[in-house]
């Protein structure tokens, strides 16, 4: 492997764990400031909102199944065979 890039892979992997560390570690002495915080706005953007509403299941029958009897018609009909007769001599 390369001289650069395996120093790029330790950079890059220096630099993910301070920036863990750093989030991790970091806190703030009043709610005000966290909500100017990127890394608090960033960290909570995606958690899920409660839902108080639960909707009830309802249950009906929508249609009732109907066999129906499939029968195959067979189709005998000689002419379409195109079977002809001994050649005369």
């Amino acid at each position: 492997m390369r001289l650069w890039v395996r120093w790029s892979a330790w950079l890059c992997l220096s630099l993910m764990l301070w920036t863990v560390a750093a989030e991790s570690t970091h806190n703030h002495p009043s709610q005000t400031g966290a909500a100017s915080c990127s890394i608090c706005v960033a960290a909570h953007s995606t958690r899920p909102t409660i839902s108080s509403s639960l909707a009830a299941p309802v249950f009906t029958a929508i249609g009732r199944l109907r066999e129906v009897d499939v029968v195959a018609k067979a189709r005998f009909d000689f002419s379409e065979l195109g079977i002809r007769g001994p050649p005369v001599l």
